[in-house]
């Protein structure tokens, strides 16, 4: 499953693939240069005593 990333300007989502194609850390679409990554939907069971 690839990452996926969130643009910090435009909060347009891409995966990894798209981060590649411009050089640095940059936005595919407006190039803003902040990314966050996009958690992934993952359940945490905890077990109670």
């Amino acid at each position: 499953m690839p990452d996926i990333y969130r643009c910090g300007k435009c909060w347009r989502t891409f995966d990894d693939e798209k981060l590649r194609v411009l050089p640095g850390v940059r936005c595919p679409y407006c190039g803003y240069n902040i990314i966050y990554m996009v958690r992934k939907p993952t359940i945490k069971v905890v077990k109670a005593i």
